[in-house]
């Protein structure tokens, strides 16, 4: 299967800003695609009721151009860092594609992160997100993966170099579960290892982890099934623990594969996986 070729990366100013250009330029190297850096700026005109009463149109013109002089300082300051990093790490700064290499380009919007990526993501081949700074799944996570259409690469927050020698599949059956597995084939084609993790208590959900074996087959793709014990425990954290033992780069898994309202009320894998993750986990709904 073909590589993905144009990668999307939104930008943000909320820490780890260096780690974070240099985990995406290390993905983009990886597939030697496209990346393509998402700089949202919002003004406050945006938050403010056309009718604001007691709040003189001077104030509102002041605001705005206060906040502008800041977003357009912040944006040069960023430009600058990737601009650099992109020379470290022998990607062109180019807003073309060029095949067999490496090429990077920032694009600054005016509007929210999140409508944006969910809007730009429709038309890339996979989004790039980095582990939120709370923890805690943020809207433009969520607008990535349930509006996109398009497969997510979570990513530590600190993460600066990309490799996916050893890949760990989370298997449930799960409709999400499979596009993550479609999604993955290009990286699980190239992995020297792949591994099948599956929960003992959700070993009886069909198909199993010995028919998606079997269904890799077709792609020469050899696996190990590697089933873990979640039972008395959160299966995210039995999950985190088992690719630990097995030392896993990366894992594939669905998200969100529950209805919303049980995971908002239980919690579940994913945002589990959000908060602690230690490698980069591939996601689709």
């Amino acid at each position: 299967m073909s590589y993905p070729k144009y990668l999307l990366m939104p930008l943000s100013t909320s820490g780890h800003v260096p780690e974070r250009i240099q985990g995406a330029l290390s993905i983009s190297n990886y597939f030697q695609a496209h990346l393509e850096v998402l700089h949202a700026q919002v003004s406050p005109k945006q938050f403010l009721p056309e009718d604001v009463i007691g709040m003189p149109q001077q104030l509102i013109q002041q605001l705005d151009a206060v906040a502008g002089k800041y977003a357009e300082e912040e944006s040069e300051e960023l430009q600058k860092m990737f601009s650099e990093y992109c020379q470290q790490n022998q990607v062109a700064v180019s807003s073309q594609t060029v095949e067999g290499s490496t090429t990077a380009c920032w694009r600054e919007v005016v509007g929210l992160r999140s409508e944006q990526v969910a809007e730009r993501g429709k038309v890339a081949d996979m989004i790039i997100i980095p582990q939120s700074k709370s923890g805690n799944p943020t809207s433009t996570f969520e607008a990535a993966i349930m509006r996109s259409g398009k497969p997510v690469m979570l990513v530590p927050r600190v993460m600066t170099e990309f490799k996916a020698d050893r890949v760990l599949i989370a298997w449930n059956g799960s409709t999400e579960s499979a596009r993550a597995v479609t999604a993955s084939l290009p990286i699980l084609e190239r992995a020297s290892n792949v591994m099948i993790a599956t929960s003992l208590k959700s070993a009886d959900r069909k198909p199993d982890a010995k028919a998606l074996q079997a269904y890799l087959e077709h792609y020469d793709i050899e696996t190990t099934i590697e089933p873990f014990d979640s039972y008395h425990r959160i299966t995210g954290e039995a999950l985190i623990e088992h690719a630990g033992n097995l030392g896993a780069d990366l894992m594939v898994m669905g998200a969100f594969t529950h209805r919303r309202v049980h995971e908002q009320i239980f919690g579940g894998v994913t945002r589990y996986m959000m908060a602690n993750m230690k490698i980069p986990v591939l996601m689709m709904h």
